[in-house]
């Protein structure tokens, strides 16, 4: 700590610097993606949860189990089985037991599970046409080569950091 300024006058810093700060950036943005999320998907999409749209939107095509999906989220399997119970009530995903494995329950998308990830897919192009004319295509492409770059670190790190590696300092 920085003996010779006094604790309010760092925190007075700290905020005068929030918009480098990257944990407030990604909080703001989140914010924002929820709130277009909800007023574009969902004035098409009404039935649809915010909390539903990452576990339909990796269910594939040929089917998914509750365990992969969940693992792709990194979210636990009970919260990813109830968003499922939610979108099969909804009739976006139907559930059926695995050939191979009984234990296994594979999630196939409805028919209109598949239209709504098409119309969701259609408002996300759209956006990203909005975001390239904004910042231009270069850095957009940039920006999200970024935080992809970030998103594995943490993966990579099952999102941990105990140390900085030796090769990024």
């Amino acid at each position: 700590m920085d003996s010779s300024r006094t604790i309010d006058d760092q925190l007075r810093e700290f905020e005068q610097n929030d918009s480098v700060n990257w944990q407030a950036l990604i909080f703001n943005l989140r914010k924002h993606f929820d709130s277009w999320s909800h007023i574009y998907i969902g004035a098409l999409w009404k039935d649809i949860k915010l909390s539903h749209l990452p576990v339909i939107f990796n269910v594939s095509v040929d089917g998914s189990s509750v365990s992969e999906i969940a693992k792709k989220l990194n979210h636990p399997k009970q919260s990813v089985s109830r968003s499922i119970k939610e979108l099969e009530v909804l009739g976006f995903v139907s559930s059926a037991t695995c050939t191979q494995d009984k234990r296994v329950e594979v999630l196939t998308l409805t028919d209109l599970g598949k239209s709504f990830i098409l119309d969701a897919k259609g408002v996300t192009a759209r956006t990203n046409d909005i975001y390239k004319k904004l910042v231009g295509e270069n850095e957009l492409k940039i920006a999200t080569e970024v935080i992809m770059k970030i998103i594995a670190f943490y993966e990579s790190n099952n999102d941990r950091i105990l140390e900085v590696p030796s090769e990024i300092v």
